[in-house]
């Protein structure tokens, strides 16, 4: 039985479809790995500014511990 020529290889309409099909779930993966993406940039963002506020924290104690330890040695003298 013998094969005609739009048999073997796709017509243009086909590859059309075949193009548009495929750029949809490329969209579809780009959009949730972006969806993950801005998640774990929120949940790096939100962890740098626990670690801004607790190194704040820390260096007023050791501010205001030094300098108590200083206004207690000036009065000794």
């Amino acid at each position: 039985m013998a094969t005609t020529q739009s048999q073997k290889q796709p017509n243009d309409v086909d590859k059309y479809w075949e193009a548009i099909s495929r750029i949809a779930s490329h969209e579809a993966m780009c959009e949730e790995r972006s969806k993950t993406i801005f998640n774990r940039l929120d949940r790096i963002d939100n962890s740098l500014d626990t670690m801004n506020k607790r190194m704040f924290t820390v260096g007023l104690t050791l501010l205001t511990g030094m300098g108590g330890i200083i206004i207690t040695l000036a009065f000794k003298l």
